[in-house]
């Protein structure tokens, strides 16, 4: 299943699909859809792959918490790391993939240990609610404080009024 918008970008995915092997009729493109049956969708849905370079970031989060594990490849940069912090925080480094072969074997692994998976989509969402990525307070007293420590040092380097 591919959230993708209408577009030539939908072709350009199942060209490289049929390329690879891969019976385009196992793929399934899904538009925007309203919230309740988006998240509806995730019962449809055992695993979720992060896709490469550009990992999910919202999307990621909302699969994790409608039960359904995620498998992410670390990337170089900030951006293609989003995943790795994500899983980071609610403790599944072992989700983590250092490279494309690494990624589909974990995903493979996962898919053929249904207790494990069973495990996983349990507690997918008590691993949310305890991790940093959920407690909006602690945030909010990180960044206050940051701003805090911005302000004097601005404020200690600047020269008095004459």
């Amino acid at each position: 299943m591919l959230h993708a918008l209408e577009g030539t970008h939908r072709a350009t995915a199942l060209e490289r699909i049929t390329s690879a092997g891969i019976d385009p009729a196992r793929i399934e493109f899904v538009n925007r859809l309203p919230v309740a049956r988006y998240f509806e969708q995730y019962h449809q849905v055992d695993i979720a792959l992060d896709p490469f370079p550009y990992p999910g970031g919202t999307t990621s989060c909302d699969a994790l918490w409608m039960g359904v594990p995620l498998v992410t490849l670390a990337g170089r940069s900030a951006v293609a790391r989003g995943g790795v912090s994500i899983l980071s925080n609610i403790g599944l480094p072992e989700l983590i993939a250092a490279s494309r072969d690494q990624y589909v074997q974990i995903a493979s692994s996962l898919a053929s240990d249904s207790s494990r998976l069973a495990g996983l989509r349990s507690s997918l969402r008590d691993r949310m609610r305890s991790s940093p990525l959920m407690d909006g307070q602690r945030f909010t007293r990180e960044i206050e404080s940051a701003f805090r420590e911005i302000w004097r040092r601005w404020c200690a380097t600047r020269e008095p009024a004459r």
